[in-house]
Parts: C-alpha cells; sequence; structure tokens
C-alpha cells in the first residue's frame, strides 16, 4: 500500500476526469434534470479536485484510488462535496484510461449543487457495470422550492429513469409549489 499524501496537481486532473466520465456515460443523465450537467463528457470545464490527501493502491488487477479530507469536485457549475471519494479501476481493462474504471464510492455528508439543484445524502454509488447511480442515507433532492425526500435516489444512466424509494411504512415526502417546474423531468 502506498502511504498518504498530499494530492499533486497531474493526479488531480487526471483522477477528476476518471469521476466525472463515469458519472456522465451516455448522456442518459441530461433526462433526470441538470444536477449532473457538470459532470456529462460533452463538458469542456476543467475538472478541479480538491482534498486533504490521496491515496493508491493494487491489489492484483484493481487498483484503488482514495481521495481523503474534504473532498470537493467542481466542473461548470456543478460542485459534489463528500468526506472521502473511492475510484475502483481494472488494471486488465483496455479501454482508454478516462473510461477504464468500474465503481466510484463517495460517503460522508455528500451534497451534489447545479444551479438551484441540490441533492445531499450520506453515500453515493456510481456503478458503470449496472450503469446506475444510487445516492442513500438520508436523501434530500431539491430545486428551488420543490423538495423530495426518501431513503434512496437511483438514477438508471443507461434509461435515463430517476427513481426515489423509502423504507417500508414510511412515506416518500415531496413539496412542490406550483409554477415552479417539475422538479425530475419526465424520461423522453
Amino acid at each position: 500500500m502506498i502511504p498518504v499524501l498530499p494530492i499533486p496537481r497531474a493526479i488531480v486532473v487526471s483522477f477528476g476526469a476518471l469521476i466525472f466520465f463515469a458519472i456522465a456515460a451516455g448522456g442518459a443523465v441530461s433526462q433526470t434534470g441538470n444536477l449532473f450537467t457538470g459532470f456529462q463528457s460533452k463538458s469542456t470545464d476543467p475538472v478541479q479536485i480538491d482534498a486533504a490527501s490521496l491515496e493508491i493502491s493494487e491489489q492484483g488487477k484493481q487498483r484503488t484510488s482514495i481521495f481523503d479530507g474534504n473532498v470537493t469536485v467542481r466542473r461548470g457549475e456543478t460542485v459534489l462535496r463528500a468526506k472521502t471519494i473511492r475510484v475502483f479501476s481494472d488494471l486488465s481493462d483496455k479501454r482508454p484510461k478516462n473510461q477504464a474504471f468500474s465503481r466510484i464510492e463517495a460517503t460522508g455528508n455528500i451534497e451534489i449543487k447545479s444551479g438551484d439543484q441540490t441533492v445531499t445524502g450520506g453515500t453515493v454509488v456510481v456503478d458503470m457495470g449496472k450503469q446506475t447511480i444510487t445516492l442513500t442515507g438520508n436523501v434530500v433532492l431539491s430545486q428551488g422550492s420543490n423538495v423530495i425526500t426518501g431513503d434512496r435516489l437511483i438514477i438508471d444512466l443507461a434509461s435515463g429513469k430517476a427513481r426515489v424509494e423509502q423504507t417500508a411504512g414510511k412515506p416518500i415526502r415531496g413539496v412542490f409549489s406550483p409554477g415552479s417546474g417539475a422538479l425530475i423531468p419526465p424520461s423522453q
């Protein structure tokens, strides 16, 4: 295992691109609203990651890169904040390096903001094999004065559909202000 080190600028840019290309798969994200606009691969905005440390380890055919300590990722007007972000890469994958990872996990007070949209929760997992983004732990999705709360938000990158789930016996709660627009626009 490599010891925890300060993050060199070149590594920040390279791994930042990995995170955003994972979230941007296929352009279907745009159907779930503007929240992930800055993460779309067609964006030409630079990626900036700030973290207290970066640790990279390799075991067999798996590389794990861990950004830790009040991680902030910015691209355009989209900002992701988390305590820790882990990027898992398959070293035997022959795709270009900006696409050669299988999973991203962000934990600890997750907040994603873009314009007037915000989503918060405890953990977010981007699973490239399943083509999903899953946010769990007291999820709050808001756009202006519209708010939806639940235990889990699942975004299917292939279809562009978003689903909010709740623990059995607890309601999903939504507060919608007339004339303020849809929180999650319908799939096309």
